[in-house]
């Protein structure tokens, strides 16, 4: 329904306004959707290449953490190359029972190499024996020899199925003995005997983060960047700038060892890179606000619309007066031809160029030349149709003298008792009322039945004996339109043919039915026929001839190319006929109700 308003509104809309509404429509908008789709590709390039930037970095931080990472490494398998340190985790102790000189002695030279290079990143270091010897260097504490191993330590627990690989422990709080609490990563390793494999204990290292953190903020993403590494439980391990905020930890990364991934915070869009170490096992993440890295891409959005509404705001102002300027001889034409509506034809269109609208107004000032001439000669004829008009009200006298006498033989009839004649004299006298009266172009089939029963009523009184006529009618289809003095035509035709011949009973026929909106009246009778050649001579003659007939003999055409006349070449008369089997003709017409005609009888003077 919309669809349709729209038609009916575009269609009526002035030219000028349908040429400036068409270019808007095919050129504005592809521009705008191609400009659309270009940023929206640019930037899906921008973020795209901007990740990969991002893992890139991420990856060169992996290797320089991983590099440090290695190198505390090196300093768990120490105790490997001090049997006294090994020795000792082997021994079983009690608690509180003191160390020997020689054990102190190789526990300390163990401690000090550990120290040594100015290692001012280590805090601590611990080493736990499973026959429950320990020995334990923390900051600002002397060093204990009865520190007892908890068992549910949660690094102890990693180094099932690690077989003596080390294991990274996510920062957390260290306390010394003086009580004082230190942030720290650990490196933890199992100890094993090379005798046998047995268990000797482990060593933990306490790191100081802030050397990672020094790494981290050599990293520079973003201004809002967020850069923080995360255990393979997704505990923070350490940040950038010495924390985060709150919802950071929440945002992990998915199962892949790395990629570029998209993320929601708060409703902000966030682009996350990842990377995990294989090393540690630790994953490294970048966060950066896609609205951060887009900011520059905004603002060239936001000049490339400023420009590009400049540049079609001029040329739609541009445009507009150029429809405006071809369209205005157009406009001339229309007032003109309104002119001519109100019968003004003295005035011209300038002509002044060979376009297609000096072709056009050439064409008009033709016109009007023409209109000229023809009102002059509407004129002449209007006198003659007066003319003539007054010459068809003399004619009428002879129908009318002629109606009077048949009503006078009438009632001399009557007087002198003689039926017969007042039944003819009547019937004659409908029949050339309805055939010379009104000349109106259609009447009802009741009406044309009518005057078919009159004409019949007269023959049958003639022939006595010898015709026998039958109608069959739908009753629904007597207010059919037909044209008159259609259906007489076809029944005098079978007359001729079914007495006067002298072969076949006299049997005359009338049908009346309808299909498909399709009337079809059909007259059959058994007189002598016709042969299969004279029929389809018959036939082309109706076909080819183009004249209305009417004289003897053309009484089939006339019926025919009157219909074909009025409702066009799928209607007409059809005939068929088969030598000393009949004839049959059949009159197809449209359905069509007769609606406000009323008989028009002319009334006898």
């Amino acid at each position: 329904m919309r669809l349709k308003s729209f038609r009916g509104w575009f269609r009526n809309l002035a030219l000028a306004r349908k040429l400036i509404l068409i270019n808007v429509v095919f050129i504005v908008l592809p521009l705008g959707l191609m400009g659309y789709f270009a940023f929206a590709r640019f930037t899906e390039t921008t973020e795209r290449k901007v990740g990969d930037y991002q893992l890139q970095t991420l990856k060169q931080l992996t290797l320089n953490i991983d590099t440090y990472m290695n190198e505390l490494n090196r300093l768990t398998v120490m105790p490997y190359q001090y049997p006294k340190v090994t020795d000792y985790l082997a021994t079983r102790r009690t608690s509180g029972e003191p160390l020997t000189l020689d054990e102190i002695s190789g526990l300390n030279s163990f401690v000090t190499q550990v120290f040594l290079n100015g290692r001012v990143d280590i805090l601590g270091v611990s080493l736990y024996g499973t026959g429950g010897a320990s020995y334990v260097v923390m900051p600002e504490s002397q060093y204990v020899t009865t520190y007892k191993l908890d068992e549910n330590v949660s690094w102890l627990n990693k180094f099932k199925g690690h077989y003596g690989q080390p294991v990274y422990v996510a920062t957390h709080d260290l306390s010394s003995s003086g009580g004082n609490v230190y942030q720290a990563f650990s490196i933890v390793r199992e100890l094993r005997s090379f005798d046998d494999g047995v268990t000797l204990g482990y060593i933990v290292i306490d790191v100081d983060p802030k050397f990672i953190s020094e790494i981290l903020s050599k990293v520079k993403l973003d201004a809002k960047e967020l850069l923080y590494i995360t255990d393979d439980s997704g505990k923070l391990v350490i940040g950038k700038d010495h924390g985060l905020p709150q919802a950071a930890p929440s945002l992990s990364p998915d199962n892949a060892s790395e990629g570029v991934s998209h993320v929601k915070s708060e409703g902000e869009g966030l682009l996350m890179a990842h990377i995990t170490s294989e090393v540690t096992g630790w994953t490294t993440v970048g966060i950066v606000p896609v609205s951060s890295l887009m900011k520059d891409t905004e603002v060239l959005r936001t000049y490339i619309i400023l420009i590009g509404i400049i540049c079609v705001g001029l040329a739609l102002l541009l445009y507009v007066f150029i429809a405006y300027r071809i369209t205005q001889p157009l406009r001339k034409l229309s007032r003109l031809m309104r002119s001519v509506e109100r019968g003004d034809l003295s005035r011209a269109f300038p002509v002044s160029g060979t376009d297609e609208v000096g072709m056009l107004g050439h064409s008009f000032n033709g016109m009007l030349a023409k209109l000229s001439e023809l009102a002059y000669l509407l004129y002449e004829t209007e006198i003659r149709e007066k003319d003539a008009q007054i010459a068809a009200l003399q004619s009428k006298i002879n129908p009318h003298f002629l109606y009077n006498t048949l009503g006078s033989i009438s009632m001399y009839a009557e007087l002198e008792g003689s039926p017969e004649i007042i039944t003819m004299s009547n019937n004659l006298s409908k029949l050339l009322r309805y055939s010379l009266s009104g000349r109106k172009e259609h009447v009802t089939l009741q009406d044309e039945l009518d005057h078919v029963s009159g004409y019949m009523t007269i023959q049958q009184m003639r022939y006595e004996e010898r015709i026998r006529f039958t109608m069959t009618i739908e009753p629904s289809l007597l207010g059919s339109e037909v044209i008159p003095l259609m259906i007489q035509p076809l029944v005098e035709n079978a007359i001729n043919h079914a007495l006067d011949k002298g072969v076949g009973r006299g049997r005359i026929s009338l049908t009346a039915d309808s299909s498909s909106q399709v009337l079809r009246i059909t007259i059959e009778d058994d007189g002598i026929g016709m042969n299969a050649e004279a029929l389809e001579a018959l036939r082309l003659h109706l076909r080819n001839t183009k004249e209305l007939g009417g004289r003897s003999g053309n009484g089939l055409l006339n019926v025919h190319r009157r219909i074909v006349l009025h409702y066009g070449d799928e209607y007409g008369l059809s005939l068929e006929s088969m030598p000393y089997q009949g004839f049959k003709a059949v009159l197809k017409l449209p359905v069509i109700t007769h609606q406000g005609r009323a008989r028009e009888d002319d009334g006898v003077a």
